[in-house]
């Protein structure tokens, strides 16, 4: 995925206020319940298995998702899978639809799919609250007409639709903004500095630009990633020094003060916010956040997560990853039966993130083979760089696989996996533990390194690499035990051998344990009394929402 330069906070407010007062001549008739939500990044995952949730037992709802194109077929086929367990009618299926309001290359870049999602949000949005029939503009398939969107739920980075919105529907719609990310980062991020937070960044740049006499895009980034060896004590997470949370040097990074001003922007616009992090996993940062959200803005912060693959997919979206899919669970099937139960290793980064020493990768899957660790590789970031010797060398192991697309949830589900080797992003850490999967943490960036302490000193879940880290800040020491990387291969080498030996060991037993335990938390979440369901139900109260009689547009 290319990434160039964004398009300027203050161009997508524009953008964002001169669309919004095109369209915006209000609800043309009365019609009943439906919700609508919008996704920006890689969380359309965690929103469809919410989706599934609700529609499963519910005759009533019908839902409605915008996605960017490149999500559109996984989403069909992950809520195909979650629906079709022969409890759900076809009607039931029919019910959810999943559009893209616009129609890109496949080789456009991040940025720029933003920006035409903001230009053709407000005509499927005005069409959907008026009870009008859409069109996909990726398929061109005709999507006919229901109930009128109810609520609406949007990224909590794609802030400027809220406006958007707002211009259509008035304060008729409640607009609910997602956070995809951890509890504890969004307080980081966001929160007040005496809760370990930056405050209101987007203040803090136009103030540091006026007085530096430059622009804010210009100081935007440096402000951000500035680091003092300030301690950040965020309620929940070990105390961490400020340079802890930028622990690799990241290959084609991107900006992103605009996007932290836009979600700040965000919390004061929507009517709630809607945490897809679960309670269970990290109560106390939940509970800090709930109750800065309320005394800023007041406001009701739910937390619903987690939401992951109740009945994860074992193939693919084309018959080539049907194949792929195949051979994956071939490979798991001879593991458990050559290795036993939990013997396996999963090594993912997510569909972005790679190291930039691929070397190290090479040193981890050496160590894995001479451990005897059967393992899976997925290398889906676009940055991902593996050698013609490293993938021949696995392929005669015997005892390895290297893919581009996995059946990530299916793979922590099968009894021969043991552990998984992640940039503890929450996507990954969520459904891990859901499988009762302990992990070996190799952070990158955002939310990361401060899930990586935690999963690693709080919950003891997790071993938390230190010898895997770049750049300039990645090679300082951590506050909560002074280590710091020697920044060698063979630092790299040794630490993953002493940590695939403890995976072995009593260690290892003991962070297993407390995976499972917060497996069994999780199983328990959306249950009749379980915290993500009365949280869920909270918030239906709090609108006034029947979802028997709704219509859900996503």
């Amino acid at each position: 995925m290319p990434i160039t330069t964004p398009v300027p906070q203050d161009s997508l407010q524009q953008c964002a206020e001169s669309i919004g007062t095109r369209y915006g001549a209000g609800r043309e008739k009365d019609t009943p319940f439906s919700l609508y939500f919008v996704a920006v990044l890689g969380y359309v995952l965690r929103c469809k298995y919410g989706i599934s949730r609700l529609i499963n037992p519910i005759l009533g709802v019908r839902t409605h998702q915008s996605l960017s194109p490149a999500y559109l077929k996984n989403a069909e086929a992950e809520i195909a899978a979650e629906l079709d367990s022969g409890e759900a009618s076809p009607e039931t299926r029919q019910r959810v639809r999943f559009l893209s309001s616009f129609r890109t290359e496949a080789t456009a870049d991040f940025f720029n799919n933003i920006t035409l999602m903001f230009q053709s949000f407000p005509t499927i949005y005005r069409d959907l609250w008026n009870g009008k029939s859409v069109t996909c503009a990726t398929t061109g398939k005709s999507l006919d007409a229901v109930d009128a969107i109810s609520a609406y739920f949007v990224d909590a980075y794609a802030s400027p639709l809220i406006p958007m919105a707002r211009a259509i529907t008035g304060e008729s719609v409640p607009i609910i903004s997602f956070l995809p990310v951890h509890a504890s980062y969004i307080l980081h991020l966001h929160g007040p500095e005496e809760m370990g937070g930056h405050g209101d960044l987007g203040a803090k740049i136009d103030a540091e630009a006026v007085r530096s006499g430059v622009t804010t895009k210009e100081i935007g980034d440096k402000l951000f990633y500035h680091t003092e060896g300030k301690v950040n004590r965020v309620p929940g997470l070990p105390p961490m020094y400020d340079w802890e949370h930028f622990p690799q040097k990241i290959e084609n990074d991107m900006p992103v003060s605009d996007f932290l001003r836009l979600a700040y922007s965000g919390f004061e616009a929507c009517d709630a916010l809607l945490s897809l992090s679960a309670y269970d996993f990290e109560p106390e940062s939940m509970e800090a956040l709930k109750m800065w959200y309320a005394k800023q803005w007041g406001k009701e912060l739910y937390a619903v997560g987690p939401l992951v693959a109740s009945r994860p997919t074992k193939y693919g979206i084309s018959s080539n990853n049907d194949s792929i899919s195949s051979d994956i669970e071939h490979f798991l099937d001879e593991a458990l039966h050559q290795y036993g139960e939990k013997s396996l290793v999963l090594l993912s980064f997510g569909s972005i993130f790679w190291p930039s020493k691929s070397e190290y990768v090479e040193e981890v899957v050496e160590a894995l083979i001479e451990k005897k660790f059967p393992f899976i590789v997925s290398y889906a970031s676009p940055y991902a760089k593996l050698s013609d010797a490293l993938i021949n060398k696995v392929n005669a192991s015997g005892i390895g696989i290297i893919s581009k697309w996995i059946p990530q949830k299916f793979i922590l589900d099968h009894q021969a996996t043991g552990w998984f080797i992640t940039h503890a992003g929450q996507s990954g850490v969520l459904e891990s533990l859901d499988s009762g999967v302990p992990m070996i943490c190799w952070p990158f960036k955002f939310d990361q390194s401060p899930a990586s302490a935690y999963l690693s000193e709080c919950l003891q879940a997790a071993f938390e690499l230190v010898e895997v880290r770049t750049g300039e800040s990645g090679m300082k020491p951590m506050f909560r035990h002074g280590r710091k990387p020697q920044g060698t291969l063979e630092a790299v080498g040794a630490e993953i051998r002493e940590v695939l030996d403890a995976c072995r060991g009593e260690k290892g037993s003991v962070l297993r344990r407390n995976a499972e335990d917060m497996k069994l938390k999780f199983s328990k979440s959306w249950g009749p009394d379980g915290h993500s369901r009365r949280n869920f139900d909270d918030f239906l109260r709090k609108f006034e929402l029947n979802l028997h009689e709704s219509t859900l547009a996503l």
